[in-house]
């Protein structure tokens, strides 16, 4: 038997969505909503599919490692250097190699709890210790906590903005008052996955910030707005300097032809982009609305899901809702819905109330 590392049984493992195909075997199931990994509910941009199809014929060569073409357009979108970009497989790995590269043994990350599970996948896989700090009573990031749980052994602090799973956001000003509170020694990564969802006018991205600073991350990614999760591709805008000693942990070739093209044919779409992020709002004020008239309680989200809280075991709500066709995801005590087409989103909803009656 091979000798592995005495903490491998604490890094805890990513929780999947339930697979569509695996539900429609269980339960015999046709129809099957999938409204559990907060993916775009429709199908890429017809100018990406015909970017991936045309990309298909030169995946017998390596990628381009140092994403030439998709940096200088990520540069250009965000009125940055291509020197403050780095291009990842998918922002997680951009958050597992930033890990890697200030973590180790002595050493600890601050996160929020509950936020995005990676956060103390990473801090463990890098050999520090995880601190996670509690949610406020509005499910938002308790920045003032956060703040006085640094430590002199910290190099590391995540904020998740909008937070997954609950969807909160910290203002603009609160963040940028974080981020000069933290003293620079301690890199401050702002995960900004779901940025594009916000309507929130308090809401500010960090990414015109982060070059100019030493000690800032700010991750995104194509896998949700994009509706390129298949394809793993995300980005860290930093400085410099900060970029190029993070990105030392990257494997080469780590980002795939097409998912290089994929990006660099959505990137442009930004009308159509536009289109879905209101489509997306109006699904979460519906299922927001629908949710609270209910009873329970939600968090008020700014990315597409929604959290609410059941009165009763969200885990028998989870199994009743399967049988319904309807696949959500459990956090603990809280419950978390993609926002979905109209369809889903009402199905959803009525399928919610047919567990209740019954």
């Amino acid at each position: 038997m091979p000798t592995y590392r005495p903490d491998l049984d604490a890094v805890p493992s990513y929780t999947l969505g339930k697979p569509i195909g695996e539900v429609a075997r269980e339960l015999g199931i046709d129809s099957i909503d999938k409204l559990a990994s907060n993916e775009c509910p429709t199908e890429p941009f017809p100018e990406v599919v015909e970017a991936i199809a045309a990309s298909g014929t030169t995946v017998n060569r390596y990628p381009d490692s140092g994403q030439y073409e998709l940096t200088k357009a990520l540069a250009l979108h965000h009125d940055v250097e291509p020197s403050s970009i780095w291009v990842g497989a998918g922002s997680s790995e951009v958050l597992r190699c930033t890990a890697l590269s200030v973590g180790g043994t002595g050493t600890n990350a601050v996160f929020a709890e509950p936020s995005f599970i990676m956060y103390r996948i990473a801090t463990l896989v890098a050999f520090a210790t995880p601190i996670a700090v509690s949610l406020d009573d509005r499910f938002d990031h308790d920045l003032d906590a956060m703040l006085a749980a640094i430590t002199d052994e910290t190099t590391i602090v995540y904020i998740c903005n909008p937070n997954n799973p609950t969807g909160g956001i910290r203002s603009g000003e609160d963040i940028r008052a974080f981020i000069d509170a933290v003293d620079e020694s301690v890199l401050v990564v702002i995960d900004e996955a779901y940025g594009e969802y916000v309507t929130d006018p308090s809401f500010a991205s960090m990414i015109d910030q982060a070059p100019l600073l030493p000690n800032v991350l700010v991750a995104r990614t194509f896998s949700k707005i994009y509706g390129l999760a298949g394809l793993r591709v995300g980005y860290g805008v930093g400085h410099p300097d900060l970029i190029a000693k993070l990105r030392v942990t990257q494997p080469p070739f780590a980002v795939t032809t097409p998912a290089q093209v994929a990006a660099l044919a959505a990137l442009p779409l930004r009308d159509s982009v536009a289109e879905r992020a209101e489509a997306n709002a109006k699904g979460r004020s519906y299922l927001t609305a629908e949710l609270s008239s209910r009873g329970y309680r939600v968090a008020n989200s700014q990315a597409n899901f929604v959290y609410f809280e059941p009165q009763d075991d969200a885990v028998g709500l989870f199994d009743a809702l399967l049988r319904e066709g309807v696949i959500v995801r459990i956090l603990g005590k809280g419950v978390r819905v993609t926002v979905g087409t109209p369809a889903e989103n009402e199905r959803l909803i009525h399928a919610l109330d047919d567990v209740v009656a019954s």
